[in-house]
C-alpha cells in the first residue's frame, strides 16, 4: 500500500474530500482542517485494506476502483457482504464507536485509490455541523435499507433472479450505456464472488450466466458484461 506524502497529495485529498457525498455540506475551511486529517491511500489488486478484527480509526472513502468487503463463515466459505464502487465508504462503524472490523476489505482493481479520513476529525466536524451530521445519517439508513432488501432477496427469490439482480444493479449504477437499449459494465469480480454475493454456487452462476449468453440477454468476456436488452433483462 502507497501513501502519498503531504506536498504531493494535499490538493488530490482536497479534490478527494469535494466527491465525498455526505459531506457537500462542509465549508471550505472544514474541508481543509480535513485535510490535515486525511490521506489517500494507493492498493494494488488484491491488496487487503484491513482485515477482519483489526482496530481501525478512519472511516475509508472509494475514491477510484472497486473494492470487495467478506467473510469466512462455516467450513471456510466466504460471504461477500458488497462490492464497493467510488463514492461508497468503508469501515463506517468506528464513526459510532466500532474500531475492530467485522470484515476483510480487498481491492479488486489493478489500483484503487482510498481516501482516509480519521475518525477524529469527522465526529468534531459533525458535532458542529448539522448538514454533515443529517447526510451521513441518511448515507447510513439508505445502506441498512439495501442490506435489508438483499436479505430478502437471498430468502424469497430464486438464484436466476438474485444473479439479475447483482448484474443489474452494478450495470445501472456503474455501466455506460452504449446502445439504444444495451449498457456495458466493465468489471474484475468472478463468478465466484457473484456465486458469493448472492448467496448461491459458481456451478450455478455458470449455469445462468451461460443460460442468459444463449438467450442473447448478455455478451461477456472476462472484465466485460454487455447487457443486451436492459427491459428484457429487468422484466
Amino acid at each position: 500500500m502507497i501513501k502519498t506524502t503531504p506536498t504531493m497529495s494535499e490538493m488530490m485529498r482536497m479534490d478527494a474530500l469535494r466527491n465525498v457525498a455526505f459531506l457537500n455540506g462542509a465549508t471550505r475551511t472544514e474541508l481543509d482542517q480535513l485535510v490535515e486529517y486525511s490521506e489517500i491511500l494507493v492498493l494494488k489488486k488484491f491488496e487487503i485494506l484491513y482485515r477482519k478484527g483489526d482496530i481501525t480509526d478512519a472511516v475509508f472513502h472509494v475514491h477510484s476502483g472497486m473494492m470487495k468487503v467478506s467473510t469466512v463463515v462455516n467450513q471456510g466459505k466466504e460471504v461477500i457482504r458488497a462490492i464497493a464502487h467510488p463514492g461508497m465508504l468503508l469501515g463506517e462503524g468506528v464513526l459510532s464507536g466500532v474500531s475492530r472490523q467485522t470484515a476483510t476489505s480487498q481491492s479488486l482493481d489493478r489500483q484503487t485509490k482510498i481516501l482516509e479520513i480519521k475518525a477524529v476529525a469527522l465526529r468534531r466536524l459533525m458535532m458542529t455541523n448539522a448538514e454533515v451530521a443529517v447526510s451521513y445519517m441518511d448515507y447510513i439508513a439508505l445502506k441498512l435499507q439495501k442490506s435489508a432488501r438483499r436479505l430478502e432477496s437471498v430468502i424469497a427469490e430464486d438464484a436466476r433472479t438474485r444473479v439479475i439482480k447483482f448484474l443489474m444493479e452494478n450495470a445501472n449504477k456503474y455501466g455506460n450505456k452504449v446502445g439504444y437499449n444495451e449498457l456495458l459494465l466493465k468489471h474484475n469480480f468472478t463468478q465466484q464472488d457473484i456465486a458469493d454475493f448472492t448467496g448461491t454456487s459458481r456451478q450455478t452462476v455458470t449455469t445462468i450466466l451461460n443460460d442468459l449468453k444463449r438467450s442473447n440477454l448478455i455478451a461477456m468476456n472476462r472484465r466485460r458484461i454487455l447487457i443486451r436488452n436492459v427491459k428484457e433483462m429487468a422484466s
